[in-house]
């Protein structure tokens, strides 16, 4: 069992912070992400400087801020990391931000496909891509006459 390791990476975009993750995302290590997030969101909120640069959104910019988790690393993700994924995503949306999911393996992409997650997470193939600006998303439309 490898705890999980959460290094902030310096990228130099001013709106997209990314975490590496490396080993378990379980029960006995969610703390450790969920402490790095609480950590970088209390920081934003602060105002403080995000990588080495000034916060990139001024008023009525339409960007939104983006976390970005290398997950290359991350060798295993039970059902409370999933938990704690869905819920830094939650959190992160009802800021006006994003959370996308990068380089996920094929085991944990196999998890977020039967839990369905993988229709709410945002999954980008690298973190190269995960930079790429990303379209804010669709409004849901539950009207069945639609």
């Amino acid at each position: 069992m490898t705890r999980l390791q959460v290094r902030p990476v310096r990228h130099g975009q001013g709106d997209v912070d990314v975490l590496a993750l490396a080993g378990e995302l379980d029960l006995d290590s969610e703390d450790v992400l969920a402490t790095a997030v609480a950590e970088l969101l209390r920081a934003r909120q602060d105002g403080r400087i995000r990588n080495g640069e000034l916060p990139a959104q001024q008023d009525g910019d339409a960007r939104r801020s983006r976390l970005v988790l290398d997950c290359a690393g991350l060798t295993f993700c039970d059902s409370r990391g999933l938990g704690l994924l869905l819920t830094i995503r939650q959190t992160l949306q009802d800021r006006g931000d994003v959370l996308v999911l990068a380089d996920v393996s094929p085991q944990l992409l196999r998890t977020l496909e039967l839990t369905g997650a993988d229709q709410v997470l945002t999954l980008a193939d690298g973190v190269g891509e995960a930079l790429l600006p990303v379209a804010p998303p669709e409004p849901r439309t539950d009207d069945a006459s639609a």
